[in-house]
């Protein structure tokens, strides 16, 4: 609006609004010609602007991904997880959630939704770290679909829930080793003697992909699959123990014979779960506390801590980039290191 105050020295104003901040502005001009010309320059200025961000919401609406449900998104979630366990693991935790939720669309979801399921897991009896696993399974769904285009973003994110405490069970003991083999199937024997051997993952993504084709008994070498956690390679050499040597060479002459290609089998097959037969292994040997397959990966690094090996190589051989992980996850003292401990400094002299 161009006004004219014929009390000023310049007496034709120009009186406007910023186009995004919705300000009074005002400018002066000594005649009307000057007046014109600068309020017919603003708008052309505020009309470019605003065709420049039209255009771009234009394009980001046209890029944007289609709409996705919850279900849709981690059902494509869950069908990257390579490892079928840890696949029908999540799948199982993520049912309630789905059941509550599946059918909204997945960037409609909102940490005030996942509060409200917390509570409901709550209700329901189910313990605060199984909620919070649930939440973090489908957390890192959501994050998974932004990563490949299904999500323009996260709808959870900068969510905090409590940290998880997980109660990790003591490796067995020699005892309980030797207890539990003499108890177990053939190729439970060969995880029990290769876990605690080789410090591998226990599962399809490294002991059990393992072929005899992998095994070089006369240069004493195993190339160890490498599991999908950040190596660089597919495989890594590790030295094979020599009181081992006897009874790989007589696995190895068994499967030669039947032409099985896999270290580890039941009836020639290759094993993806061991569960069942696990359980029973221990039920046989009388062990009665809670011992898992992945326990002797554990094992095998707090027994080469105990007696001396290095870091890095045992980091190294169990195929960690980080070896400090060894010392947060691995280490478990035993009663003899404990027993160090307390007798460590000099007496006081009580009496």
């Amino acid at each position: 609006m161009i006004v004219r105050l014929k009390f000023r020295k310049k007496p034709w104003t120009v009186k406007y609004r910023e186009p995004w901040t919705g300000k009074s502005r005002q400018k002066s001009f000594t005649t009307e010609a000057e007046a014109q010309a600068f309020d017919e320059a603003q708008s052309k200025v505020f009309d470019k602007e605003k065709a420049i961000i039209r255009a771009v919401k234009r394009r980001r609406k046209k890029a944007a991904p289609a709409s996705v449900t919850v279900e849709e998104v981690l059902g494509k979630y869950l069908d990257t997880l390579g490892n079928p366990v840890t696949r029908a693991t999540s799948f199982s935790h993520l049912q309630p959630f789905l059941a509550i939720y599946g059918h909204r669309k997945a960037h409609c979801l909102s940490i005030e939704d996942v509060n409200a399921f917390l509570q409901v897991q709550q209700q329901r009896g189910v313990g605060r770290n199984t909620a919070c696993r649930r939440v973090k399974i489908c957390n890192t769904a959501l994050n998974w679909a932004v990563r490949w285009g299904l999500l323009a973003s996260n709808p959870l994110a900068g969510m905090q829930l409590p940290a998880i405490v997980t109660k990790t069970p003591d490796p067995p003991s020699p005892k309980e080793l030797l207890l539990a083999y003499n108890a177990a199937a053939p190729h439970i024997q060969r995880v029990i003697v290769l876990g605690m051997s080789t410090g591998a993952r226990i599962g399809p993504s490294e002991l059990f992909k393992l072929r005899w084709a992998d095994v070089d008994l006369q240069a004493a070498i195993i190339r160890m699959p490498n599991a999908d956690k950040g190596a660089k390679k597919e495989a890594r050499e590790v030295p094979i123990r020599e009181d081992i040597l006897p009874l790989l060479r007589r696995w190895e002459s068994e499967d030669a014979a039947t032409g099985c290609p896999w270290v580890i089998h039941h009836k020639l097959r290759p094993v993806r779960c061991i569960t069942g037969a696990w359980k029973a292994a221990l039920k046989r040997a009388g062990i009665e506390r809670r011992i898992r397959p992945y326990d002797l990966r554990h094992a095998f690094a707090s027994r080469s801590l105990e007696f001396g090996a290095d870091l890095k190589s045992i980091a190294e051989i169990m195929g960690h980039v980080d070896e400090k992980m060894l010392l947060k996850v691995y280490q478990h003292t035993n009663a003899e290191g404990r027993r160090r401990a307390v007798n460590t400094a000099p007496s006081i002299g009580f009496k």
